[in-house]
């Protein structure tokens, strides 16, 4: 076996230090430092979350094809090396390996990766009511640094098969075939560990601050302002181009003026200067204002009585305002156009065409009208407490965006290289957040907490930029946001000469056999064409999110509970992903194993159920092409409402504590995902349209706080 250790080991280490000093009685001087830096080794890994390649590795290989690894013939029994077990297949491969074997990634080496995170802030407090009562200025600079590099130490595993006449059943023994054992094998296998570097990266960003403050109060009128300008700069070492090799840089200015009446009547205004590099000149700067008042109506002198009694609190506010953003696409400058002098055909010319210069290529054109993406928000809010004990925040927006960034739709006649975008898109988006919480102390030693909170949001295109359609279903203006479209699917094909005689639907591969999905004609034409999609279910971002939970005391008992949920959201199984005995995407080439619910429910010729949840089988997706597309046939509910946390604990009451010289001491046991309740059975809802994600691990704590 391995001379190595490759077991996980993770350890995170944190640094935190605060200095204040008073320089003198008006001036403050505050000194932040924190570091967060992780080390790792552990089993090779080809993702950032330590496994969860290996383990879609294992559910894309097969427990029958191979063994993990062979025990040694007498050929072998001096080998100082795993006999890892494979199969040729039906690879061409000059190693002759055909397949993954998860249990070889696993012992193959070891991965080291080492991340450092740094910040410091200097920050300086200066009060200025020698100049101006009431004013002040703060100033910060703040710099964090990001750097991290990883290697790995690993052998080239070797790889063995039995054919049928190398066992001699009567015997139980075996002669190993040696698979990668080819000279051209690549790669080679190796008995020593060979060093690699996996390469590093490293980012810096660089803030400037200083704001000055007002606040004053002239009897019943306060009057509070601040004056804020804010520069921005960072740099990633993973640049590939001269344009994002470049600094990124931002500059702000933002001021805000506030007033009110014996704290009854509010009104603020804020206003921000945004300046982003990515525009051109005559874009750069955009404007974008906020106004908003409030009305304490609690407050009020004719407020009191019984109404005061059982309404103890009661706020109206209200908002409009503007924002801008310039995180609209990964092109870094608009108003430069980016062109490749090397990197088009090139042609050969001269003597014997000796002569030879490449071509060009232009990546993007110059374009100095695109500019901020705006959205106009108007926020209506009433605040409620009962009793003093139920809090209730009841919030109504709507955003109206506008300038959003969209490919123009030019025919390929224009004969242009490369895309243009413009500002021409819209959308609409309202939504409804609600909050609520309870706290009541029912007697000396009983107690209750409530706590809840839903957020129901819609949104849809209003102007979106697409082609002039026959058929009014394409048209995306109109429908919800992250709505998607596809196919409607009826059900199966009954057999091979209905899906023959059936609208023709090619996508590529093999034509629609028995058992296939059958998908409707929309535009009666004849032919399953993208003339025939439409908008399917809702978003796959929900449009209701919500949780709530519990808090419950006796004496020194305490029990807690959270749950949390969502609605109106649909998802699609990703047939690419999930149909058996298809190869994997990707890193991962595996053949992926059937999933329960396929093998208990799929058409076959002894089969034939028009509405099993999986079509035909196939073993290649050519095969099954007219299956992968997105359809109807895949479209599932993604509500669910999930039990995420339940703790009970239990607090020494004090003489015991003392007795222990403890100030306080709490025992608890917590468990999180504990039950998940959805229409959808399949797999855990959270892991999406692919099963063979990692799923949501359920877990189980016990532990002790103290505080001496």
């Amino acid at each position: 076996m391995n001379s190595f250790n490759n077991n996980v080991n993770y350890k995170n280490y944190q640094l935190r230090s605060n200095v204040n000093i008073n320089i003198s009685r008006t001036t403050e001087l505050i000194v932040r430092l924190w570091g967060n830096f992780n080390d790792y080794s552990g089993p090779i890994t080809q993702d950032a979350s330590f496994s969860t390649d290996l383990y879609k590795m294992a559910m894309h290989t097969s427990p029958v094809l191979f063994p993990a690894y062979y025990e040694p013939d007498s050929a072998n029994l001096k080998a100082q090396h795993i006999l890892f077990g494979n199969n040729p297949g039906n690879t061409t491969s000059t190693s002759n390996v055909g397949f993954q074997n998860p249990y070889a990634e696993l012992l193959r080496g070891y991965k080291r990766f080492s991340e450092s995170r740094m910040s410091t802030t200097l920050e300086l407090n200066q009060k200025l009511d020698m100049v101006v009562p009431g004013l002040t200025f703060r100033g910060f600079f703040t710099t964090n640094r990001y750097a991290y590099f990883a290697n790995q130490m690993a052998y080239n595993p070797f790889y063995y098969t039995i054919s049928a006449r190398d066992y001699d059943r009567s015997a139980n023994t075996y002669k190993l075939r040696w698979l990668n054992s080819s000279t051209s094998s690549n790669p080679l296998p190796t008995e020593y560990l060979i060093f690699s570097s996996q390469g590093s990266k490293a980012n810096t960003f660089i803030q400037f601050q200083g704001q000055f403050e007002y606040n004053k109060g002239f009897g019943d009128h306060n009057i509070s302002a601040s004056l804020i300008g804010v520069r921005q700069q960072s740099l990633n070492s993973q640049a590939i181009t001269l344009q994002t090799g470049l600094p990124y840089r931002n500059l702000n200015i933002a001021g805000r003026v506030s007033y009110n009446y014996q704290n009854k009547y509010f009104v603020e205004f804020n206003a921000g200067y945004n300046g982003s590099e990515r525009f051109s000149k005559n874009n750069r700067f955009g404007f974008f204002p906020t106004i908003g008042g409030s009305w304490m109506v609690s407050n009020e002198n004719f407020w009191g009585g019984a109404i005061a009694d059982i309404i103890t609190n009661l706020k109206l506010r209200s908002s409009f305002g503007f924002t801008g953003n310039d995180a609209i696409s990964d092109q870094r400058f608009f108003y430069l156009s980016d062109v490749n002098l090397q990197g088009g055909n090139g042609s050969s010319f001269g003597v014997d065409n000796a002569y030879s210069r490449p071509g060009v290529v232009i990546r993007n054109y110059e374009n100095r009208n695109v500019t901020w993406e705006k959205a106009q928000i108007t926020n209506t809010a009433i605040e409620i407490s009962l009793f003093k004990k139920l809090n209730i925040v009841a919030e109504y927006w709507q955003q109206s965006r506008s300038n959003i960034l969209m490919d123009r739709y030019v025919p390929a006649s224009a004969g242009l290289e490369a895309g243009i975008k413009a500002n021409v898109g819209t959308a609409k988006i309202k939504g409804v957040d609600l909050t609520a919480n309870y706290s009541h102390k029912l007697s000396r030693n009983i107690w209750i907490e409530f706590m809840s909170n839903l957020t129901y949001s819609q949104g849809r295109y209003g102007k979106y930029e697409e082609p002039v359609y026959a058929e009014p279903w394409r048209y995306r203006a109109g429908t919800l946001l992250n709505q998607q479209f596809g196919y409607i699917a009826e059900r199966l094909f009954v057999d091979d000469k209905e899906a023959k005689s059936s609208p023709s639907q090619l996508f590529g591969g093999s034509a629609p056999r028995g058992g296939d999905i059958k998908y409707r004609d929309v535009n009666n034409d004849g032919v399953i064409t993208n003339a025939d999609m439409v908008p399917m279910g809702y978003p796959t971002t929900p449009q209701v999110v919500y949780g709530f939970g519990f808090s419950f005391g006796y004496k020194s008992l305490d029990v807690n509970a959270r749950f949390q949920g969502q609605a109106r959201s649909t998802f699609f199984i990703d047939p690419k992903a999930t149909s058996p005995f298809i190869p994997g995407t990707g890193s991962i080439t595996g053949i992926s194993q059937a999933l329960k619910v396929y093998a208990d429910s799929y058409w076959s010729e002894e089969n034939q159920n028009l509405y099993a949840i999986y079509p035909r089988l196939g073993t290649n997706t050519t095969e099954i092409s007219n299956n992968l597309q997105n359809s109807t046939w895949w479209m599932r509910d993604g509500s669910f409402i999930r039990l995420k946390m339940v703790e009970i604990g239990f607090t020494l009451p004090g003489t015991a504590a003392k007795k222990l010289r403890l100030n306080n001491c709490r025992i608890f046991f917590s468990g999180m995902n504990l039950v998940n309740f959805s229409k959808f059975r399949y797999w855990d809802i959270e892991q999406g349209g692919n099963a063979f994600n990692y799923p949501l691990q359920r877990t189980y704590n016990l532990g002790i706080n103290v505080n001496f």
